[in-house]
């Protein structure tokens, strides 16, 4: 399985950090998902496509800036809720290939063991 991430340390976001679940980025872009995270957060994101969608990567590394056009199908942190995380880590897909499948999946967490820093917990 060939996974592309990218790490990002937040040095601006939310002046206030949600106090909610971090699955609640489920469904977000991957933009949004990223502004969302606290300052001094560390997160990190995977393109998913080959492991969920069978497809080559396009989420990292082409013509648009890295995320662009991807959805959050996966996150894990290391606290129940997302101003509480030091870490979070995200899995992505384009959207244009998140089905009802895809989403019905995503949201019953399926996809969060393809996140090296999530599998088996």
């Amino acid at each position: 399985m060939c996974v592309c991430t990218v790490l990002v340390v937040s040095l601006s976001g939310c002046s206030a950090p949600p106090s909610v679940p971090p699955d609640t980025l489920i469904g977000e872009s991957v933009t949004a998902a990223i502004e969302q995270v606290p300052t001094g957060t560390a997160a990190a994101w995977y393109d998913l496509s080959q492991a969920v969608l069978h497809q080559p990567g396009t989420l990292i590394g082409g013509p648009e800036p890295d995320g662009t056009g991807g959805v959050v199908i996966a996150v894990c942190a290391d606290a129940d809720t997302i101003a509480r995380s030091t870490r979070i880590t995200m899995g992505a897909v384009p959207r244009a290939a998140s089905d009802d499948t895809v989403r019905r999946r995503a949201a019953a967490g399926d996809y969060r063991d393809l996140l090296p820093e999530c599998a088996g917990r």
